[in-house]
């Protein structure tokens, strides 16, 4: 099994109540959750549409079951060679892991049999894509080398599920979420290849990606803030939350670039990864600050 080294202790070792927190939002998979439900939201009500709390609720429990199980698919394969203190962590606790996935795949079942047919339409064709990438990425008989980043796969499925409340709702206007949602894929990506390139010493090649691709969303959503004529208050509140989550994470990775990492013991670096890795989806919360106090 890909376990049987003795597990890194980074993140058991006496922690603050202040990083302890941010550290176990992230281990127990709540980070992508808490991100598209909150984006979700911030596309409805910006929108100002009523997204259904059942089709809010299925896209919360079934990201969350769907990052569970690929850390769990990660830590038990014998081929995958880059696991970190989140896989470790859903090794170590995997039993609670499938105890409580079961519980809320049952939940989720219960939940879409209520939620609106649009939404459960649309997320019954989204669940599918992601079905056939999982079995890309996880089934060896079926795996296939692609010609592009699979994080921008996965930025564009995470996307199209987190727009499926707010596109889902009765008259919504489509036309005003398409511009926000290509930035919010292009972030969605932008966050995914930054992990990537930091964590993986192989993708070195990849170094001037992220800065290039945070440099071009902060720029596009610049356009959207500043220019009168296409902006709106759509637009502007999700735009300037995009600019800045794009500027966060452009300043994340110069700080990872600032860091010599073979002058670190090897615990230091796993720590200053593992803070890289939950300041990279924290980066996404922007909504908290423009979107979500402009409501009542």
């Amino acid at each position: 099994m890909a376990l049987a080294a003795p597990l890194p202790t980074v993140v058991e070792r006496r922690r603050s109540r202040l990083w302890g927190l941010p550290v176990d939002w992230h281990l127990l998979s709540l980070d992508a959750p808490t991100v598209a439900v909150l984006w979700a939201w911030s596309l409805a009500r910006a929108t100002e549409v009523h997204p259904s709390g059942s089709a809010l609720a299925v896209l919360g429990i079934g990201t969350w079951l769907i990052y569970v199980a690929d850390r769990l698919l990660d830590a038990s394969s014998p081929t995958h060679t880059a696991l970190r203190e989140r896989h470790f962590f859903h090794a170590r606790h995997r039993r609670a892991f499938l105890t409580t996935s079961a519980a809320a795949a049952l939940l989720l079942l219960a939940l879409i049999s209520v939620m609106p047919p649009a939404a459960r339409s649309e997320d019954t064709l989204v669940f599918g894509v992601s079905m056939l990438y999982f079995a890309i990425v996880h089934v060896p008989a079926i795996h296939v080398e692609c010609w592009f980043p699979r994080e921008l796969a996965v930025g564009a499925v995470f996307a199209c599920a987190t727009t499926i409340p707010a596109w889902s709702a009765p008259d919504s206007p489509h036309a005003e979420l398409i511009l926000p949602v290509l930035l919010f894929a292009g972030l969605c990506s932008l966050n995914c290849i930054a992990i990537e390139t930091w964590e993986r010493s192989a993708q070195r090649a990849r170094a001037h990606t992220v800065p290039s691709i945070a440099m071009g969303l902060a720029l596009a959503s610049a356009v959207l803030v500043l220019i009168p004529d296409l902006r709106t208050l759509v637009t502007f509140r999700l735009s300037l939350s995009t600019f800045v989550s794009a500027t966060l994470l452009f300043a994340l990775d110069r700080l990872h670039h600032r860091v010599t990492q073979p002058d670190l013991e090897p615990a230091n670096v796993a720590r200053f990864l593992l803070i890289l890795r939950v300041a990279a989806d924290a980066a996404l919360l922007t909504p908290l600050l423009f979107v979500l106090p402009w409501h009542p």
